[in-house]
């Protein structure tokens, strides 16, 4: 196979580089190990920014940028912050023109309501199921325009040439063999890794951050991967998230004794430790809707209404919600410049697979959307920009796409008494208690022992339960993620934003600087 641009990832950042690279006139392949809108930006419920101030409040692009330097906690990257906020309003209007349909006001103008973290109503909406709305919008153009749709096929390791992108070599998980992709340049959007919190996150279960590895493995670093933002309101025994949209539209955070405990709408870090505190001192914690006008709930509201009455018997309305937070994003990922390009030439890594410092230490709610919106769209133009200067393919080096083969063949002997499932639970456990809301170095040392033995087991396995190879490549990355996280996290003796540490509690200034990881300092033993 051979395209201009291959995209790797089918969430809103991908669609939208893919959709901007097509609409220029490149050749284009849109890549996704599964289908093509089971990704987190399906699941994004509450909305999307963008500063239109439409709802008479003063909003303008210039609150938006202080508001999201102001909650990166230091570390965000100005540059890359004007950026987006200066360009998300188009991004919203290029939504809407290709059929996205938004909540509106009388007067036309597009709605807005509150979101954490932010003094004004700026977050665009579609009742509380904007990412669904969004995903199958650009579905259908992806489909209308003719992009090549490449399904269940998972991304292994980058191909390079001389310090150029040259492909990437592919797992076909119908055939289970290794296909190469040759391409004059790929822009990496393959999503973040929170789902590596098993049984302990929001995501779907394949966000694993297979393209940070990826880019770690091709020798560029990834930065500031401690930052692990827990969403303060999952809905308790469930992997579901019960939106910001629920508290913008006016619910209130309660303990177990009816008692307020914390502002809403701060940042969503500042109100996951202040239900943490709560639950250590032995409280449920409950979201109040009672208050809140049931015409408001059956229209903005009505999809939490449906599923919480079908997970838990709850109607709203009437009852609060019992809540418990869960790893949600990431905001950790492949360092980049602020437009997303890398050392690598012809590579791009956008989303939640890069990081180019827009959200530093913590994001705000409702800036995800948008954010993969805005570099989704300028990773497609760059893309193409680099691929019109690259007359030829660069060609591939068979070498490595050998080792791979290997890679695959070895899995294929093992995999059969491999239990993928009980492995990823065990990971999920390790990150969530050890590496979790709350950490200390003593644990954080002591945890990279365990990523090791869990990685022997996959090869020294006996358990007979059978799994996929996509599942073990996946693990495989999954506990090299972990690792990073790990190190990462060591390396920041302080507590900021998203990353808390209980021996190093306070903010330090020395600090105020963004942590970077190689393959080779992972992969470092004590």
């Amino acid at each position: 196979m051979k395209y201009d641009i291959v995209v790797i990832g089918s969430g809103i950042t991908g669609m939208r580089a893919a959709i901007e690279a097509k609409e220029l006139g490149a050749n284009v392949a849109l890549i996704t190990k599964t289908s093509p809108i089971s990704n987190n930006s399906f699941m994004a419920k509450g909305g999307i920014n963008a500063a239109f101030g439409n709802m008479g409040d003063g909003d303008n692009v210039v609150e938006h940028i202080k508001d999201t330097i102001k909650g990166s906690m230091g570390l965000g990257e100005e540059k890359a912050i004007r950026i987006f906020c200066e360009k998300a309003p188009d991004s919203i209007r290029d939504l809407v023109g290709y059929g996205v349909e938004f909540n509106r006001l009388p007067n036309g103008k597009l709605a807005q309501r509150p979101f954490g973290g932010s003094k004004f109503k700026r977050t665009i909406f579609s009742a509380d199921n904007t990412g669904p709305v969004i995903m199958k919008t650009l579905h259908k153009v992806v489909k209308d325009i003719d992009i090549d749709i490449i399904k269940n096929h998972f991304a292994i390791n980058l191909l390079l040439k001389d310090g150029k992108i040259a492909g990437v070599t592919l797992l076909d998980e119908k055939t289970d063999q290794v296909v190469v992709c040759e391409a004059k340049s790929i822009v990496l959007a393959g999503g973040g890794f929170a789902s590596l919190y098993k049984n302990y996150t929001t995501n779907v279960g394949d966000s694993t951050g297979d393209s940070v590895a990826m880019g770690l493995r091709s020798g560029l670093e990834a930065m500031d991967m401690e930052f692990i933002q827990f969403h303060p309101t999952g809905l308790e025994g469930t992997n579901y998230l019960v939106s910001e949209a629920a508290r913008g539209e006016g619910g209130k955070l309660i303990n177990s004794d009816g008692e307020a405990f914390v502002d809403e709408l701060n940042t969503r870090d500042f109100v996951t430790r202040a239900i943490v505190k709560e639950i250590q001192r032995g409280k449920k914690v409950f979201l109040d809707l009672t208050d809140v006008d049931e015409e408001v709930i059956n229209t903005k509201l009505i999809n939490l209404k449906k599923r919480v009455k079908s997970l838990k018997k709850i109607d709203i309305a009437k009852e609060p919600i019992p809540l418990n937070p869960l790893a949600h994003y990431t905001m950790g990922g492949v360092a980049t410049d602020p437009i997303g390009k890398t050392k690598i030439e012809g590579l791009f890594v956008v989303g939640e697979a890069g990081n180019n410092g827009v959200n530093g230490a913590n994001r705000l709610g409702g800036n995800s959307l948008s954010e993969g919106a805005v570099f989704g769209k300028i990773a497609g133009y760059e893309a193409v920009k680099f691929s019109y200067k690259t007359k030829q393919f660069a060609g591939v080096d068979y070498y490595k796409i050998s080792k791979d083969i290997e890679l695959i063949e070895k899995i294929k002997q093992i995999k059969e008494k491999v239990d993928v499932k009980n492995l990823r639970n065990e990971l999920g456990e390790l990150l969530f208690h050890k590496v979790g809301i709350i950490r200390n170095g003593y644990q954080l040392k002591k945890v990279m022992k365990s990523f090791d033995e869990l990685e022997n087991k996959i090869y020294n396995s006996e358990d007979e339960k059978g799994s996929k190879t996509a599942e073990v490549l996946e693990l495989l990355n999954g506990i090299l993620i972990a690792k990073a996280i790990t190190k990462s996290a060591l390396k920041r003796e302080e507590s900021r934003g998203a990353h808390f540490r209980m021996d190093f509690p306070e903010r330090d200034f020395r600090f105020e600087k963004h942590t970077l990881i190689s393959l080779d300092e992972i992969q470092e033993t004590e």
